[in-house]
């Protein structure tokens, strides 16, 4: 007899699902505001958002962006949406599993 229910359907591992997004683009005071209208657009507001300017130059942000609220089309379609955006030079996208609740 098995402990674990593996009885989940598709649906439902999309939901488990956080989708992680690594940007890398210019540091331009518009960049973070123009990534962001991808959720507001989408009444959506990220589970993390969290950016930084490359040390070496300062020339760069890296942003990091968590999501469990979209299934997995929609963060390939905000991740090339990302893409398109003028100064992003890379979109790295992930998926996580949540971890399990007390």
């Amino acid at each position: 007899m098995s402990l674990h229910n593996h009885s989940h359907t598709h649906a439902e591992e999309q939901l488990d699902a956080v989708h992680c997004f690594s940007v890398r683009a210019v540091a331009d005071p518009g960049m973070m505001p123009r990534l962001m209208e991808l959720w507001a657009k989408r009444g959506l507001v990220p589970d993390r958002w969290h950016g930084v300017r490359d040390g070496a130059s300062g020339d760069y942000v890296e942003i990091d962006i968590e999501s469990a609220e979209i299934d997995h089309g929609l963060a390939r379609r905000m991740a090339a949406a990302m893409r398109s955006v003028f100064g992003v030079s890379q979109v790295l996208l992930s998926e996580k599993r949540r971890t399990a609740r007390a």
